[in-house]
Order: C-alpha cells, then structure tokens, then sequence
C-alpha cells in the first residue's frame, strides 16, 4: 500500500504534467508566444510532440497510482531524470539572465516549478528505493 506522502507527490506530478501537456498539445500557439516569445511551425511539431510525452507520463502516474509504485524505478527514475535537467536548463537561463525572445519571470517560475517538481519525484524514489 502506497504511503500518504507517495500518494501525493504522484498526484502533484500528475497535476504537473496534465498542465504542461494541455497547453502543449491544445494551446500550442499561446505556450510558444507566451514561454518562448515567438511561434512557427517548428515550435508547434517540437511543442506537440513534447505534450505528447508529457500526456504519456500522466497515463503512466496513473496506473501507478492505481497499481502501486513497486518495480517501478526505471518509469520514475526517467521522469526524474527529465524533470531535473529541464529545470537545470531554466536555470541556466536565469542565472545568464539570457531569456532569449520571452521573459526572465516565465522562465523564472517554470524554473522553480520544474525544481520543486523534480525534488518531489527524487523524494519519492528515496521513499521507495527498497520497494522499487
């Protein structure tokens, strides 16, 4: 049986990733103007296609979410993985302070969410590295 703690960091990412995959996949146009600062068709396919991977992780969180975490590292692990580096790469830009085509406070605040999200995710693996 999953721990209340594991339950809700499973929630928070499910709730993370549906956020992220709805603007990608339904408001392509809007999340590239507003995240990126600029929109062709290039951003659309990589934008889609990145909602696509976020939608399969939500898909993912929530078979665990009904099946149990046991056995499932390498799905967390990954996610983790992803999660960190995308944060380390907002980051970079911040501490630059080279927002390129958008704003420093956009990529300020996904920064801190994808860090937040991505301490979770490693708490979670730590809670369980002996179930998983």
């Amino acid at each position: 049986m999953m721990k209340i703690i594991d339950i809700s960091i499973i929630l928070v990412n499910l709730l993370f990733f549906s956020y992220y995959s709805i603007q990608l996949l339904i408001f392509t146009d809007e999340f590239a103007l507003n995240n990126l600062g600029f929109f062709n068709h290039a951003v659309a396919g990589l934008s889609e296609v990145l909602g696509i991977i976020f939608l399969t992780f939500v898909i993912g969180f929530i078979i665990i979410f009904f099946k149990g975490i046991e056995k499932q590292l390498p799905f967390i692990f990954s996610i983790f993985i992803l999660q960190l580096l995308a944060s380390l790469n907002f980051w970079r830009y911040v501490l630059t302070d080279s927002p390129g085509e958008t704003s420093i406070q956009v990529i300020t605040i996904n920064a801190i969410i994808f860090s937040l999200v991505s301490f979770l995710s490693l708490i979670m693996i730590i809670n369980n590295i002996k179930k998983l």
